[in-house]
């Protein structure tokens, strides 16, 4: 570049820096505003969908114990007694394989790191 040449551009580059910076600085300031925005209802929306899960978690364990009492009010009503145990084959499909460790629960996502 010529000594001309960057006599000529001082002027442009300079006059794109100080109109150019204050939009740069607004425009990053709304950028990130609006992202903490997105991770607020995106933490709302989380808490309410754990929420519904967790009435439907308790709707199920309702309606799990009412077919059991209803099952058994029905057998004592017909005379049945309790269930005929199962076959030993049937028992063992039942079962886990022999050694097995319970199954844990998956980590927590929700915990900060």
């Amino acid at each position: 570049m010529s000594p001309g040449m960057l006599e000529a551009l001082i002027p442009i580059v300079s006059v794109l820096a100080v109109f150019g910076m204050p939009v740069a600085l607004v425009f990053v300031h709304k950028y990130f505003k609006i992202k903490e925005r997105e991770l607020a209802l995106e933490g709302e929306a989380r808490t309410w969908a754990e929420k519904k899960q967790q009435a439907l978690e308790q709707r199920v364990k309702r309606l799990e114990d009412l077919l059991i009492s209803l099952d058994q009010d029905v057998r004592a009503r017909m005379g049945l007694g309790q269930a005929a145990p199962l076959p030993d084959e049937r028992r063992a499909l039942m079962e886990g394989p022999a050694g097995a460790e319970p199954v844990s629960a998956p980590p927590d996502r929700n915990k900060v790191r």
